[in-house]
């Protein structure tokens, strides 16, 4: 069952837009049978998947400072087509929650040691690669005006393509999917910026923790060596999709990454990794110089990046939101009401904010300040606290195995998925000044795996 796991995730269509996103993905009905077969095959794994007494206290204790945070919000704003409502609100922080609940309990059923993590990393990474011969590729020969797949790439994205509800008479699918539309890749996502989150947030962590470890997790790779390379090549390849996204935040990501790569790399490894830096950052001055489409993406999305008004203004509101409600926050579904409110009038003369966002609601995009706008301090000052002490019980367990022989523990494996762990907090911290949907599977599993991980460590250390 382990293996079926991240693989559905890429499936990130969702089938309605009165739900939470994962509530409405073909991902949610597949996890519960999953659940529920496993529970079937093995009934003793039921206690498991109970939450602890401080799990339902503080899962209460969040409902209730929401619900006063959107009442109180709602005595302001009044019945508005640019906020959900207290009903909506609730039912969508409902599936929220629910889709975190499973996305746990699917991990504590079926990732129950060593064996089943490999397996849970090696399904990932066969389905990663499927996803960029299959899906990716075929999006980039397109975007370079490659017409025959066209047809194709309609195809497929008509049927798993994740896309936004068409509001206004603005469609960026209007010519089939959004690759023939914009020109860009996006995967099966809604658009590149979330393809480059999916790929440099979950899986390039997998594949740095692996060449730093010098794991090989591949039957067919005979040697370790080779399991580097091989995990190193797909990596760059990776690396090289987010540059070619043409989206802002795929290139950040990748600089982002690569230094982090080369941070935790040692030895010949780290100057390997240096020498192809500079190799590919010479070919990129020169390109860029030369080249009229490489000038033209880094002007477009780093250099001179044009459209950033409503970037910029929706991130002043909610900073300013913010500190006019820092303890309580807004309530989910009341953020976009107070963004407009906020959002300075310098950056609202543009076609997006006055006839969509202004309309519609203007969506979050600044995710961390998102975070502290609707949750408040209340919140997420415990939030942040759960997660430092999981970081600091992952680096002691490591700082224990060290001093540790007398155990049946694959360090090399455990270090592996330390760098990857830690590598992931660092690119969601950094991709969370911009946009990143960490309610959404791919990063539940991923988290709720690494924290399977640590707590399995833990134990086996007490031995």
């Amino acid at each position: 069952m382990v293996n079926f796991l991240l693989p559905i995730t890429f499936f990130s269509k969702t089938y309605s837009y009165s739900l939470a996103e994962p509530m409405a993905m073909i991902s949610m009905p597949v996890f519960i049978i999953i659940i529920l077969i496993q529970l079937f095959r093995f009934p003793q794994r039921l206690k498991y998947i109970i939450p602890s007494l401080s799990a339902i206290v503080l899962g209460i204790t969040f409902w209730l400072l929401q619900l006063v945070a959107m009442f109180l919000s709602y005595n302001v704003t009044g019945e508005s087509k640019i906020t959900a409502g207290i009903i909506h609100s609730s039912i969508i922080l409902g599936g929220w929650n629910l889709a975190i609940y499973v996305a746990w309990a699917v991990i504590q059923v079926t990732v129950m040691n060593e064996k089943d993590e490999k397996r849970f990393i090696k399904s990932g990474l066969v389905g990663l690669s499927l996803y960029l011969l299959l899906i990716v590729f075929p999006q980039f020969l397109v975007s370079f005006h490659f017409r025959d797949l066209v047809s194709y790439v309609n195809g497929v994205a008509n049927v798993f393509e994740e896309r936004w509800r068409t509001v206004g008479g603005y469609s960026m699918y209007a010519n089939g999917s959004y690759v023939t539309t914009q020109g860009r890749v996006n995967g099966l996502e809604p658009e590149s910026s979330y393809l480059a989150n999916l790929l440099g947030i979950v899986y390039l962590p997998i594949l740095i923790g692996l060449t730093v470890a010098k794991k090989n997790v591949w039957n067919w790779i005979s040697s370790q060596k080779k399991s580097v390379w091989f995990n190193s090549l797909l990596a760059l390849i990776v690396l090289l999709v987010l540059v070619l996204a043409r989206t802002t935040t795929g290139i950040l990501t990748a600089f982002v990454v690569y230094i982090l790569w080369i941070i935790w790399s040692k030895g010949k490894f780290r100057a390997s990794l240096l020498i192809t830096a500079i190799s590919a950052l010479i070919l990129l001055v020169a390109a860029y110089m030369s080249v009229p489409a490489v000038h033209t993406i880094f002007n477009q999305f780093i250099f001179a990046k044009q459209g950033t008004d409503n970037r910029l203004g929706g991130t002043i509101a909610l900073a300013i939101t913010f500190l006019q409600h820092p303890i309580l926050g807004v309530g989910s579904g009341f953020t976009s009401y107070f963004i407009i409110q906020n959002v300075p009038i310098a950056t609202t003369q543009n076609f997006e904010f006055q006839h969509l966002y202004s309309q519609y609601g203007f969506p979050i995009l600044s995710d961390f300040l998102g975070w502290l706008a609707t949750y408040g301090l209340v919140i997420m000052i415990p939030a942040f606290y759960l997660l430092f002490r999981l970081i600091s019980r992952d680096f002691l367990s490591q700082y224990r195995l060290k001093n540790r022989d007398d155990l049946n523990i694959d360090k090399s494996w455990s270090r592996g998925l330390h760098v990857s762990f830690i590598t992931m907090i660092i690119l969601i911290a950094f991709s969370s000044i911009f946009i990143i949907k960490i309610y959404l599977w791919p990063y539940l599993l991923m988290f709720f795996f690494y924290r399977k991980h640590i707590m399995r460590l833990e134990e086996e250390l007490k031995q």
